[in-house]
């Protein structure tokens, strides 16, 4: 694990070898084990090493080839190098470092670009081949690892993250207004924007490849998932396939030269990974769970009924952050609009975790496997709630109700009903978003422009993955693949440990699991409204049963009680302030009545607040 990056003059100047100097110190907290530059007339490699296998020298990067021709920069983990180093040095290659860094820059000159296509892991990575003159970028299947990049005034510049890319004077600063615009909605930019005009993240599943002769680059898809349903197996087949496939992910995923333990809240997710942890490891693992001593969804108690199941090695952390004094820190470390609330304890919890252990293992992509999100039971409700004629009549009703009762029920119930006849991409979206249309365009600038409908610009931004995908849930699946996991739960958990050196793998992730379960009919995954069926089938002799059957909620920190009490006066200091960069874009008078409006509710908008907190420092400290 660990920060890269690089420039390359297109004009053909030579780089500066400093320029490379502050790119890595922008980037050292993703590697404070090490540092190492590469320069060749107008190329230049940087990379920060966090050191996980192969601790030696021998190891570090920027990594060379044997003639000197071919240079690689990689952040990540690819979990199957034994067998493709194996498979290599049946072939004659011989290898100087027992690591996977070795591994993937042979790959590269033994099948060139396809090389991304026999890697299972992690990974964001750059490989400067002189022999053709260009370079390669790549980021793998899912998005786990990030990459940035710009090109502007004869620079072409990439990095794990935009701090490094700030360092040089030619990279953009304007903000993306329209890239805004969707974050108010979605709580993240979605790919390939970032939130500055100019500065692109390379869309997961895609290489770039720049001609360094001609200056032009080129992007491509490598790979896709296609839910595609075999009804030829039978329950136990399913059951035997996914339960092998899912305990060899996470054995892949143990391996490393330094300490490896696990998240572990109250959920299936990280319960089962716990459990096969439990299996392959000597000693108790090391486990980890935040929680506060008031808050209701607090999963501390069936944390520890877990980490005592399974034998584990337990350090609940008990918080109750100080709200104003960690958003800039917070903003800092994200670098984008970027408004999820549980980044909060992400980076809380990846902040103690990495006083005991380097690599931390998470239940993350549970949900997207074996369709676990609240949002896919409402949606089939939906659909069957659409067809029948009486809906007609409640919509006037419900909205009656919403006015005289201001809750967040009464909120949500107006939702679901005023988006019942909307395509069903679109109502996916309103199950899990913050600002409405209405409600933006309530609050924008008379002057504004009229920026596109965020809620048809994502039908239209996943038509792509639901037509790969049979019927309404495994569309809705794909799609959440394609952009919420992408976009918002991956940079979350990469962003929020690396901030601290630490390594979060995701075993459910695994691109062999999620072809598995691609295959497989989706009535096993949403029976009737039981969302995870089948998981909780396979584990139902492995987890206790309260946690397989418990309510999900997940945790979640009281911010709606905060902010109307005690954060009161800072949510309207810094929301009211006059000299709020939120003025650029938001109406005086319109954002203050929402404010009013909000405190005289019941209707918790706190993700509202949030957003509009996250923006307001966000464009304090970049723009």
């Amino acid at each position: 694990m660990c920060g890269i990056a690089g420039i390359i003059n297109l004009t053909g100047a030579s780089i500066d070898p400093s320029v490379l100097d502050r790119f890595t110190d922008a980037l050292q907290h993703r590697g404070p084990d090490g540092r190492g530059t590469f320069v060749r007339g107008n190329v230049g490699l940087g990379h920060r090493r966090l050191k996980i296998l192969d601790l030696s020298e021998a190891a570090s990067q920027p990594m060379l080839s044997a003639d000197g021709n071919t240079a690689i920069v990689f952040n990540g983990e690819i979990y199957n190098f034994a067998v493709l180093k194996k498979n290599l040095q049946a072939q004659g290659h011989q290898f100087h470092s027992t690591g996977d860094t070795e591994v993937l820059l042979k790959l590269y000159e033994v099948y060139g670009d396809a090389c991304v296509e026999k890697l299972r892991g992690m990974f964001a990575f750059a490989i400067y081949d002189s022999r053709r003159q260009r370079v390669l970028l790549a980021r793998d299947r899912l998005g786990k690892k990030p990459l940035k990049y710009f090109e502007a005034d004869g620079v072409f510049a990439f990095a794990s993250e935009l701090k490094a890319l700030r360092e040089l004077p030619q990279c953009p600063r304007g903000m993306d207004e329209e890239a805004v615009h969707h974050f108010l909605t979605m709580m993240y930019v979605p790919a390939p924007n970032t939130g500055f005009s100019g500065i692109k993240k390379l869309p997961a599943a895609h290489i770039l490849s720049l001609d360094l002769s001609t200056g032009k680059s080129e992007i491509k898809r490598y790979w896709q998932l296609t839910y595609a349903p075999d009804m030829t197996r039978s329950l136990s087949d399913w059951e035997r396939d996914i339960a092998a496939t899912f305990e060899e992910s996470v054995a892949l995923r143990m391996v490393a030269d330094v300490p490896v333990g696990a998240f572990l809240s109250g959920g299936i997710d990280s319960a089962a990974v716990v459990a096969m942890m439990s299996r392959h490891s000597s000693k108790p693992v090391e486990t980890f769970t935040i929680g506060t001593e008031q808050e209701s969804h607090n999963e501390l108690p069936q944390a520890s009924l877990i980490a005592k199941k399974f034998g584990t090695n337990h350090h609940p952390i008990i918080v109750k952050p100080d709200i104003a004094h960690l958003l800039p820190e917070l903003v800092k470390v994200y670098e984008e609009p970027f408004a999820d609330p549980s980044v909060i304890p992400t980076y809380l919890v990846a902040q103690q975790t990495r006083r005991f252990v380097t690599v931390a293992l998470n239940g993350d992509g549970g949900d997207e496997n074996f369709a676990g999100y609240a949002r896919y039971p409402i949606l089939k409700f939906s659909r069957m709630w659409s067809a029948l004629p009486v809906h007609a009549l409640t919509l006037p009703l419900v909205a009656a109700w919403h006015r005289a009762m201001q809750t967040t029920l009464s909120y949500r119930s107006l939702r679901f009903e005023s988006s019942i006849n909307d395509p069903i991409a679109q109502r996916q979206l309103q199950y899990l978003s913050f600002f409405t249309e209405q409600e933006k365009r309530a609050l924008y600038k008379k002057d504004m422009p009229q920026y596109p409908d965020t809620f048809a610009w994502y039908a239209l931004r996943t038509a792509q993955a639901r037509s790969r995908a049979d019927g309404w849930l495994h569309q809705a699946m794909s799609a959440d693949i394609e952009t919420y996991l992408a976009d918002d739960l991956l940079p979350k958990v990469d962003l929020g440990a690396m901030a601290h050196g630490l390594e979060a793998r995701s075993p459910f992730l695994d691109h062999v699991l999620l072809e598995l379960t691609a295959q497989m009919p989706a009535d096993y995954k949403l029976r009737g409204y039981t969302k995870k069926w089948i998981l909780k089938y396979i584990l139902r002799d492995t987890i206790p049963s309260e946690i397989l059957h418990k309510k999900k909620t997940g945790f979640r920190l009281p911010l709606d009680q905060w902010f109307r009490h005690e954060l009161k006066p800072f949510v309207l200091d810094r929301l009211l302030s006059p000299s709020s960069p939120l003025l650029q874009i938001f109406d005086a008078n319109a954002l203050e009545g929402f404010l009013t409006s909000y405190f005289a509710s019941h209707i918790d908008f706190s993700d509202h607040i949030w957003a509009l907190l996250w923006l307001d420092e966000w464009m304090r400290q970049y723009t």
